[in-house]
């Protein structure tokens, strides 16, 4: 059981397949069997916190995967997001991270992950979020931790903190008025 390429290293002609997911190849004794395509389901409340984001401003979203380009352009669809860069290793997810800084000076570049393969990007964005629920090493490497796994925590902290800076402010000009 592998990928394409170990197919091809095994000598085992495998078809092109055209499916969403991760896909992996099954051969017996030299002879192609079929395929398992295992796919991701978006977290519950994915579009409304996608949504949600907008609504608070956030002007453009990226989806950064190590998934097919098919799967993760199709996630992006379903999900509202702006751009997907597919089939990334995580060094390449820190790599496209930087691009994306690069894209947009002066605007402060986010990062929400869960995974052990999210370190790095979480580490390198202005601001690093990881859901509660994720890998040790990328909780080690946020700057926030939601202590959930519901992704709709985003926008609602996003919201929370503006409303506590616009309050803080406030009592700075009342205090020294």
């Amino acid at each position: 059981v592998g990928g394409r390429r170990l197919m091809e290293q095994c000598g085992v002609e495998a078809p092109a397949v055209e499916a969403a997911g991760t896909l992996s190849y099954v051969e017996a004794d030299g002879k192609y069997m079929g395929y398992v395509r295992i796919g991701d389901a978006p977290k519950a409340h994915a579009k409304e916190a996608i949504q949600g984001l907008r609504r608070a401003g956030v002007s453009h979203t990226v989806l950064l995967t190590g998934d097919r380009k098919a799967s993760g352009e199709a996630l992006a669809r379903e999900l509202g997001i702006d751009e997907a860069r597919c089939e990334l290793l995580p060094g390449d997810k820190v790599t496209a991270l930087e691009s994306i800084m690069k894209e947009r000076p002066g605007q402060v570049v986010g990062y929400v992950g869960d995974g052990i393969n999210d370190a790095p990007v979480l580490a390198g964005a202005d601001v690093g979020a990881a859901m509660g629920s994720g890998a040790d090493a990328a909780i080690e490497a946020a700057d926030v931790v939601f202590m959930t796994s519901d992704v709709a925590a985003v926008p609602q902290a996003l919201r929370i903190s503006r409303q506590t800076a616009r309050i803080a402010w406030q009592n700075v000009v009342f205090a020294l008025a």
